[in-house]
């Protein structure tokens, strides 16, 4: 058994050796080094061990800073005198403290001190990430995510060592984010009047909806950025906007119908009317999200836009024409490019699901790569960044097995091993490589009305995707990460985690159905 299987590290480091002799951490354990990177330490340690780590000039846990180290590359040493962390950058010393965590008994990932000794064996670890972008996309629209369990995600989120947030905060089911400037949405387009699933008869009756408010927001990107992640938010126009033509109909192509947020799920062909007033609501709405939100990143959607509207409107016709566009299907590229632009100016880049390239390669933005892995590929031959998400390995929102006892979910089928199996640079010219910013894994939640059912569909695939995104080709081996994984499994049972057992009764199978479970 390797060194890493005995430790059950995970995601996968660069590279590990145990050695002879432990090291106790005490309760007089101290930090030396940079006081502004003791608290990141004392945040993800200290619950679970009751250790309150004081900063000291001679403490034996020593935080050193080496600036000759990549972005959040560390390296983590263990002997019988001490630990020490030595990184370049925050991120290196969160990577590092997780790390750290590992090493400990499980017990520290208890939400209190169990009384469980603190001993690590002695061990030096050097690792550092494969790709930039680590990423995990929750979608709220389709249903909202209560604020403290988008809190409690990101700490999972940064257990694995992901980077990325992805919020996608707009729907066709609802709209999720505070505007001050069109407060209609928070009354109007946050709220459906029902849900209703394929196989029900009719609708439940119960109204869905929230939204978050601009300080939650901020808040949300202060504490996962003291994580190490950046949340990159998503607000999708044209399509995609049922939930604001409630709210706004003069923005639809037939202002005079009764729109209401949606409250099935799919495709639907309502679109904005890309007219000024709608094109300039949409601006105002992101210039309240650059505001809250500082990545250098920002998802604007782009995907599952119908043109069915646009072809049937004199209006949309005449615009396109005035625009200087050969006909109504270039509207969505021109506004994108309008908005690439606009971002631009702000000294922020476009993100877009890879239809933002069906009209040819969009200069100056990052592909999303969904569809199919193909398109990031184009992509990057075209010479534009890529972030690998294919809709066949990163789709979380798909079975997870295919057995019948499986709650209902979207079809399709994604095992964990599948989830593994990602290398995000297949296909893609060894010369391109460094065209591939990373990876992401989605979770839409058309059938995810709970945290639960969202930490099932993620864990432990998420395990998996994050190994994929984090460790180099040669350092992955699916029946090595299968071993450290049952132990891993055990920290995820400590927090509470609702993920889905690899193997054994399923939690339902002992609890009879539910409304939001695939019937026999």
């Amino acid at each position: 058994m390797s060194e890493a299987q005995q430790l059950a590290l995970l995601p996968q480091p660069s590279s590990v050796a145990t050695a002879d002799g432990t090291f106790i951490l005490t309760d007089d354990l101290a930090i030396s080094g940079p006081a502004e990177w003791a608290p990141i330490v004392r945040r993800l340690i200290g619950s679970g061990t009751g250790l309150e780590l004081p900063v000291a000039d001679d403490g034996a846990l020593k935080l050193i800073k080496d600036e000759t180290l990549s972005a959040e590359a560390y390296k983590l040493s263990v002997t019988a005198d001490g630990i020490q962390i030595t990184a370049a950058d925050e991120r290196g010393v969160n990577w590092a403290t997780q790390t750290l965590r590992q090493l400990l008994p499980v017990d520290a990932y208890a939400p209190a001190p169990t009384g469980t000794q603190l001993i690590i064996g002695a061990v030096e670890i050097t690792d550092a990430p494969r790709f930039a972008w680590r990423g995990v996309m929750l979608d709220t629209g389709r249903h909202f995510t209560p604020y403290q369990d988008l809190i409690n995600f990101v700490d999972l989120l940064a257990m694995h060592k992901y980077n990325t947030f992805h919020l996608h905060l707009t729907e066709d089911q609802g709209w999720r984010f505070e505007s001050k400037k069109y407060p209609q949405l928070t009354e109007t387009s946050c709220w459906r009047r029902e849900s209703q699933n394929p196989l029900w008869e009719k609708g439940d009756g119960t109204p869905h909806g929230g939204f978050y408010t601009q300080d939650q927001l901020r808040a949300l990107v202060r504490y996962a950025g003291q994580r190490g992640i950046t949340v990159v938010p998503e607000i999708e126009f044209p399509g995609h906007v049922l939930s604001v033509l409630a709210a706004f109909p003069q923005f639809g192509n037939n202002p005079d119908s009764d729109y209401e947020p949606a409250t099935t799920w799919g495709v639907f062909p309502e679109v904005l009317n890309m007219s000024d007033a709608a094109l300039q609501f949409a601006f105002d709405i992101w210039e309240e999200v650059l505001d809250i939100f500082p990545s250098k990143y920002i998802h604007v959607g782009g995907d599952e836009c119908p043109r069915v509207e646009w072809q049937q409107s004199e209006a949309a016709r005449q615009l396109a024409a005035d625009r200087g566009l050969p006909d109504v299907d270039h509207l969505q590229r021109w506004f994108t490019e309008q908005l690439r632009d606009w971002l631009a100016e702000r000294g922020r880049q476009l993100v877009g699901w890879d239809e933002i390239n069906d009209e040819g390669i969009l200069d100056g933005a990052v592909t999303m790569a969904w569809r199919d892995e193909k398109y990031g590929v184009a992509a990057a031959k075209g010479g534009l960044p890529v972030v690998m998400s294919p809709v066949s390995k990163t789709y979380f929102d798909y079975y997870p097995d295919s057995g019948r006892d499986e709650p209902y979910s979207i079809g399709n089928l994604i095992t964990t091993e599948r989830a593994y199996s990602l290398d995000p640079t297949d296909g893609i010219p060894a010369e391109l490589h460094d065209q591939v910013l990373g990876t992401q894994c989605q979770l839409w939640t058309e059938y995810m009305p709970t945290m639960r059912r969202v930490q099932y569909m993620a864990f432990p695939r998420a395990c998996a995707h994050s190994e994929a995104a984090w460790s180099e080709p040669e350092n992955r081996d699916w029946t090595d990460f299968s071993t450290r994984l049952q132990g891993h499994l055990k920290r995820l049972d400590l927090l509470g985690v609702n993920y889905r057992p690899e193997s054994g009764p399923h939690p339902w199978q002992r609890g009879g159905t539910g409304l939001w479970e695939r019937p026999n």
